[in-house]
């Protein structure tokens, strides 16, 4: 194999890996109007790589497992996140043996606000759909809740 080729596949090996030094979380924290209900999580460098969780309703949790398990070093099938923030696409779909979690961002709502010592800071409007499991019990939600959120970023 001639050194060209070698270089080259080199080169497409390195990009095609995820780079994570110096990168950090974006954290979204949602709360509901009540205030009864929190959803917190985080998401790698606003990439749609969940970092794990916390969903509350009236003090009971339920805790979500990160996207990649650093003591197994695999993917975990658990969560997958859809991120386009300048369209306003943001979505949540977690699933494990106990818990599922379906959030979605309405993308009329996301704005985008200067603050600062942020990179990224935005307010929007989003919703964990009825399927989702309930902390307070070992049933599903009996009706989608509305959260009021942020997503905040800084390197």
């Amino acid at each position: 194999m001639n050194i060209k080729k070698i270089l080259f596949l080199l080169l497409i090996t390195v990009i095609s890996h995820p780079v994570y030094a110096g990168s950090s979380d974006a954290v979204i924290q949602c709360k509901s109007g009540s205030g009864r209900t929190t959803l917190t999580f985080l998401d790698q460098d606003i990439q749609g790589h969940f970092q794990g969780g916390t969903f509350t309703i009236d003090k009971k949790s339920i805790q979500y497992l990160p996207q990649y398990n650093s003591k197994t070093n695999k993917n975990n099938p658990y969560s997958w996140m859809t991120v386009n923030m300048k369209e306003g696409v943001y979505t949540l779909v977690y699933n494990d043996n106990k818990n599922f979690l379906n959030f979605y961002a309405l993308p009329s709502t996301m704005k985008k606000k200067k603050k600062e010592g942020k990179e990224a800071y935005y307010t929007f409007n989003g919703i964990v759909e009825w399927r989702s499991s309930d902390p307070r019990s070992t049933s599903i939600l009996r009706k989608k809740i509305w959260l009021g959120c942020t997503l905040s970023y800084s390197i």
